[in-house]
């Protein structure tokens, strides 16, 4: 029979052979495809130890609250790509030039997208600086830098703006006096991104040189996070999987440890550590969160006889240790009263809860209680009052430097607001 059974078997299974061998290309291919597409992923910079830098866009996948919360914090906003429109209302509600001591005159004027600082000598109508503000440093609270590029090279502006756009000044630590060229040193750009891959001297000495392509402008996610890459590939093959998978943890993480991480640039002006074997400075962005900050920057700035309190500058965590709540607790840190992922400025109510958390049994003495001016919602103005520093002073005006205040993390009982203890 032509249609006979065997036919019909063989037939059958003839086919059923070609439909397996197309579902199993098929389901090899998709996977290749599903691989490609969604685990390969292209960093916007990379760390010398080869760290891939993947920006704070591909967290927002799993953890977008956070990261728009971030994106209002200080420390996110330390550093960003220079936005002219911002500065609109300052440019036209206030002079926007500045006098100097040695008759040279700073303007500044905006340009399409970009805002410059023009330097004026005596008699020359020509200015002999004319430089962009390609990055803008700080957050608009306390005040604002300008950094430009010169080529590879990074510099300071010296126009800043002091307070949120109250007005320009010389910027804290220059002479009244024409003096455009000061370098960023690596040990800036530490503090203020997240990365900044430097190109080294030959000569072992210290660069204004930076990869222009290789730089990670404000801080996020893996300032502190580390190498993500692992993490976001693991949960985007099992998205069903909610605990975070190869991350650094800081729960896991000792009080050392996350102390550094935060006094890496809250601990003063420290000055980098000798490399012996390689003898070199060890360069910055070396330490990662985990490591032995000692190991990668001296420790200075740490009071002396004529001066027992440290600089109230930068150097909180020197300040934070010394007090008796830091002493008396076995587990405190940074984090233990500031939310890293939150704005929390001004909120001094949710700082007063984190105070009344440890210090619920103890009483206000009847003086205490008497003062006008006691605000039992904020801890803070007592406890911790603003201190005028001596390193960040900035002169208004010609004839006198104004210091800028800080708010002193030794936390203590001050007879006085606003005296050292």
């Amino acid at each position: 029979m032509l249609f006979g059974s065997n036919f019909f078997n063989t037939s059958v299974l003839t086919c059923s052979k070609v439909l397996m061998s197309f579902v199993t290309v098929l389901s090899l291919f998709s996977c290749n495809s599903f691989k490609s597409e969604f685990v390969e992923i292209e960093p916007i910079a990379t760390h010398a130890n080869g760290l891939e830098y993947l920006g704070m866009q591909t967290c927002t996948e799993c953890h977008k609250d956070i990261v728009e919360a971030h994106k209002k914090t200080a420390h996110y906003n330390t550093s960003s790509k220079t936005d002219a429109s911002a500065f609109n209302q300052i440019l036209n509600s206030q002079p926007n030039y500045i006098n100097l001591d040695d008759g040279t005159k700073i303007e500044i004027t905006k340009e399409g997208k970009t805002i410059y600082q023009d330097f004026y000598v005596l008699g020359n109508p020509n200015p002999v600086y004319h430089t962009p503000m390609d990055i803008t440093i700080g957050s608009g609270y306390r005040g604002q830098s300008f950094l430009y590029w010169n080529e590879d090279q990074l510099f300071q502006n010296q126009a800043s703006v002091i307070g949120t756009m109250e007005g320009w000044i010389n910027s804290p630590g220059y002479a009244s006096q024409i003096n455009n060229t000061r370098a960023v040193v690596p040990r800036c750009m530490e503090c203020h991104s997240t990365y900044a891959a430097s190109i080294e001297s030959n000569a072992n000495r210290i660069s204004n040189k930076y990869d222009i392509n290789n730089i990670v402008l404000g801080i996020d996610c893996q300032r502190c996070h580390g190498d993500v890459k692992e993490h976001v590939v693991f949960h985007r093959e099992y998205p069903e999987i909610k605990e975070g998978q190869h991350i650094l943890k800081y729960s896991e993480l000792t009080q050392k440890q996350r102390m550094d991480a935060c006094a890496l640039c809250h601990s003063g002006f420290r000055q980098p550590a000798w490399d012996q074997e390689n003898r070199k400075f060890i360069s910055s962005f070396s330490y990662q969160v985990g490591d032995n900050l000692d190991d990668f920057l001296l420790k200075s700035n740490m009071g002396s006889k004529n001066n027992p309190q440290p600089e109230i500058h930068a150097n909180q965590i020197k300040l934070l240790t010394d007090s008796k709540c830091f002493k008396m607790s076995e587990n405190m840190d940074c984090a233990t009263c500031h939310d890293p992922h939150e704005q929390e400025r001004g909120d001094f109510q949710n700082f007063s809860l984190k105070c009344i958390s440890c210090h619920q049994s103890q009483a206000h003495t009847q003086k205490t209680l008497s003062l006008a001016n006691a605000n039992f919602n904020d801890c803070a103005s007592c406890h911790m009052p603003f201190v005028d520093s001596k390193a960040m002073q900035v002169d208004l005006n010609l004839n006198q430097l104004t210091p800028i205040q800080i708010r002193n993390h030794f936390i203590s009982i001050y007879p006085q607001e606003n005296s050292l203890p």
